[in-house]
């Protein structure tokens, strides 16, 4: 994977943990990238698992963003899957939206500000039986 459709993976601590940098060049073959790689974590995962989302020079305009079946069967499945969900200096929308359903959702979502990302990590980095 490279930064042409604006997603770079980052390196963790953590096997159940999987990170992301989002650059304006996301797109939707981007985007079902990542739902790809999320797919096979889910089904190589006994447990759930927990996904960062780090956003660089990124507005929700920039985004060419499309709907493509992995996508789409990775947001279905994430309910059941991911244990944890963060995004770091995503577009205020964005940020609200994620803040919002972490209330409403089986998964615990947060929102964190751009200079608050070694908090988001310490989120991720918490493993799934824990509070």
């Amino acid at each position: 994977m490279t930064t042409l459709h604006g997603v770079i993976p980052l390196p963790t601590d953590h096997p159940y943990v999987f990170a992301f940098r989002i650059t304006q060049d996301l797109d939707a073959d981007g985007m079902a990238e990542i739902a790809q790689m999320l797919n096979t974590a889910f089904d190589q995962h006994r447990g759930k698992v927990n996904v960062l989302l780090i956003f660089e020079g990124f507005a929700l305009s920039d985004a060419g963003v499309g709907f493509k079946f992995s996508s789409m069967k990775a947001k279905l499945r994430s309910l059941a899957n991911i244990h944890r969900y963060a995004v770091v200096g995503a577009p205020k929308a964005a940020a609200r939206m994620v803040d919002f359903f972490g209330h409403i959702i089986p998964v615990q979502a947060r929102s964190f500000a751009a200079d608050d990302a070694q908090a988001a990590w310490d989120f991720v980095n918490t493993p799934e039986n824990t509070a």
